[in-house]
């Protein structure tokens, strides 16, 4: 699968820009050019503020979060998401730079914990704070609903966002697939 096909299926909620950021794991065997396409990718989704991230890389896999800067720096830099995120030792100045490094350095720390991934990261793929604490504090329990993410309140507009998000990552890889580009999709001017 191309990185262009791939990013347009995982990570369409945020290209689109209705949300500030998705992650994916790509594993990097299947494309060993592939840090040299996301580059390039970069050099030309940064014009429309759409940033490729590394978060974690290992031999088998690349974890990367594709995020809308202005829209991640506005959702990270609310007091409530700050208060969370600083009860995981994020720098108590905000800093989108600094809390991205941040968070590199808990997910390279939970996978040589085997397993302890850093649930907080909810907050930077723009869920409800409310399901982020639920799902830190409860896991399974209690939860009332399950796709994007796990929900703990407010059902009925989760899965509203659901549906916009499946819509969303159809009406993208549905144009990947005719032919157009990231590019033309996204950084060109349409009239």
């Amino acid at each position: 699968m191309s990185i262009e096909v791939f990013l347009a299926y995982y990570c369409a909620p945020a290209l689109a820009g209705i949300k500030p950021a998705n992650i994916a794991a790509y594993t990097e065997s299947t494309d060993p050019y592939i840090l040299s396409e996301i580059e390039e990718l970069n050099s030309i989704l940064n014009e429309k503020d759409i940033y490729i991230e590394i978060l974690y890389e290992c031999p088998e896999r690349i974890l990367m979060m594709l995020y809308r800067r202005k829209y991640l720096f506005k959702y990270l830099n609310t007091p409530p998401i700050r208060e969370l995120l600083r009860k995981y030792d994020y720098p108590e100045r905000f800093s989108l730079q600094k809390y991205l490094e941040f968070l590199k350095r808990r997910i390279a720390s939970g996978y040589a914990d085997k397993g302890k991934f850093p649930h907080e990261i909810g907050a930077f793929l723009g869920y409800p704070i409310h399901d982020i604490y639920g799902f830190i504090d409860h896991r399974d329990k209690d939860c009332l609903l399950t796709g994007e993410w796990k929900v703990y309140a407010d059902a009925d507009n989760a899965k509203k966002l659901f549906c916009r998000y499946t819509a969303c990552r159809k009406a993208v890889v549905k144009r990947i697939n005719e032919g157009k580009t990231l590019k033309e999709l996204f950084c060109t001017v349409h009239r």
